[in-house]
């Protein structure tokens, strides 16, 4: 009977541990999203800075906090964000101010293949794991 009662007591502190790693992630993804935005923001009128910007916080958040999965979620960000951007602009519904190719801007694939990764890994965290 005591035993039973240790290991909820485990098991309590387990979740706990994985809140707050949550949590951290979180707030993490939280600040790296607005600080690359500040940066774009700040650097949109050089293609290829942005595009610099965008790979290495990339780069920098796997290598601090990898996960196999980004990178899937990357690819498919940065193939499937593009496409629907190349369509609605030859339509005429919208325009970039400095596209590249495609009538989109060199940066623009790296954009959506890492706001993926952090849509995802923000949504993530409010997601109750069992």
């Amino acid at each position: 009977m005591m035993n039973r009662g240790n290991e909820n007591i485990a098991e309590g502190a387990g979740q706990g541990c994985k809140t707050q790693a949550s949590r951290s992630g979180l707030v993490r993804d939280l600040f790296i999203f607005w600080f690359v935005i500040l940066l774009v923001v700040l650097t949109w009128t050089n293609n290829i800075l942005v595009t610099a910007i965008l790979v290495t916080a990339y780069c920098v958040r796997y290598y601090f906090w990898p996960n196999k999965e980004d990178h899937v979620l990357y690819v498919g960000g940065a193939i499937l964000g593009p496409i629907a951007e190349i369509i609605a602009t030859k339509v005429g519904i919208w325009q970039y101010t400095l596209p590249t190719f495609l009538n989109i801007p060199l940066w623009l694939p790296f954009a959506w293949g890492f706001a993926a990764v952090l849509i995802i890994r923000i949504a993530m965290a409010f997601v109750k794991k069992e």
